[in-house]
């Protein structure tokens, strides 16, 4: 788009100064051509500020956007931070819970020892029992007393003996039942913190899912800021290249103006030339050839070499030889290129035919993009910047826009002795 406007504003600036410099008469017509496209140039303008307008707008909204996303990644970063805190809150009472467990398997186990104890107690006992045919009996033993304070003694011994039978079950009964109670609370309070555990773990990853997708967003934003801006900056290229055209366009209106009245100075001093002389006036000069050779030098490369890629004819000399404008126009881009090393491009209009002539591996550049330059004017020295393996200029001659395929490139022979 930037590159077709140039072409556009840049033929309109060298239309009439192009007709002008070949002595075709141009007439007021002319001057209000380039009227016309002064003010399309004022008009693009104004639809490019428009533009730029917009695309700031564009570029503020995804800021904000930005700044939105940003707040979310922190406010999702602290929720991060406070769910991994609780998490191992958790881990840490899993692993209290762990540890009472394992105490209390031990007790279990020693409680067990106790049980067995007790049970090859009460089973020795019965034995006993058994071995006397069940023929002792509690009864008996306090019969055999010898006396009263004998009997006391012998009545003492089975109470205790009674009463320490009962409180062995009783007791075992009891520790069983505790130990079985509390092991069952435990295990149920491990699952519990295992199963908020499991929760807050899929919180987290919730939580991370979510951060991964702002971050993709912000991502996304800042592609959609850096082309915005890029967006923004072509703008501000095609803004400034208008001003130039704009510029050049008065330039070539106040040439114009100039032409046309040495014109008229030129056909009133004929007319009174052949009022005195009563003969006729001589015709005004016109100019010769379209192109001039734009340096010296013995041409070392021509046209259509290397499998028909070679687009131009170089031109070999020593670095710093002046290189001139082929013919008059205006610069279409002045710049340093990996390829072409420094290289000037300038847009012709001859007889309303759009010329582009391009000078490459130049030591130096004299001229920018926008500027009128007239034939055989300086643009630059001779050098070997750029893709090339010793001084030369090289100098292609496209009929119309240059396009980066070169597909209207001509051999400057046809239009240029060398």
């Amino acid at each position: 788009m930037k590159f077709k406007r140039f072409l556009s504003v840049a033929g309109s600036a060298l239309l009439l100064m192009a007709v002008a410099a070949n002595g075709t008469p141009a007439g007021a017509s002319k001057l209000q051509e380039l009227e016309k496209k002064k003010e399309e140039i004022q008009s693009e303008k104004a639809s490019i500020h428009t533009e730029m307008e917009e695309a700031n707008q564009k570029i503020n909204e995804i800021k904000s956007q930005q700044a939105e996303v940003t707040d979310d990644l922190q406010s999702l970063d602290q929720s991060i931070q406070a769910t991994e805190s609780k998490i191992k809150q958790q881990e840490g009472k899993i692993a209290e819970k762990k540890s009472e467990i394992e105490k209390l398997k031990k007790e279990i186990a020693e409680l067990e020892k106790r049980i067995e104890k007790r049970d090859r107690l009460l089973k020795e006992r019965a034995r006993t029992v058994q071995a006397t045919g069940g023929t002792i009996s509690y009864l008996e033993v306090l019969l055999g007393s010898k006396s009263f304070t004998d009997f006391i003694d012998r009545l003492s011994a089975v109470s205790t003996i009674l009463e320490a039978d009962k409180s062995i079950i009783e007791e075992q009964k009891r520790d069983n039942e505790a130990l079985k109670k509390n092991k069952k609370k435990v295990e149920n309070e491990l699952a519990q913190v295992e199963k908020l555990k499991k929760e807050l773990e899929a919180q987290k990853a919730s939580l991370a899912s979510q951060r991964a997708k702002k971050e993709r967003l912000l991502a996304e934003l800042k592609d959609k800021q850096k082309e915005a801006e890029e967006y923004y900056m072509g703008l501000e290229e095609q803004k400034a290249l208008l001003a130039a055209q704009e510029a050049a366009i008065k330039k070539a209106m106040e040439l114009e103006k100039k032409r046309l009245e040495e014109l008229k100075r030129q056909q009133q001093q004929q007319q009174q030339q052949h009022n005195n002389k009563g003969g006729n006036a001589a015709p005004a000069p016109s100019g010769s050839g379209i192109f001039i050779r734009p340096t010296t030098g013995v041409v070392s490369d021509e046209f259509g070499t290397r499998g028909g890629k070679h687009y131009g004819i170089d031109i070999a000399n020593g670095v710093g030889t002046p290189v001139y404008a082929a013919a008059g126009g205006v610069v279409l881009d002045s710049y340093y290129s990996p390829s072409y090393g420094n290289v000037i491009f300038i847009t012709h209009i001859i007889d309303g035919k759009t010329f582009t002539t391009v000078y490459a591996h130049l030591s130096s550049r004299a001229v920018s993009r926008g500027q009128v330059v007239q034939q055989g004017q300086y643009i630059g020295a001779m050098g070997s910047t750029g893709d090339s393996t010793g001084p030369h200029l090289h100098f292609e001659i496209h009929e119309g826009p240059w396009n980066d395929a070169k597909s209207n490139a001509v051999n400057p022979r046809k239009y240029i002795n060398f």
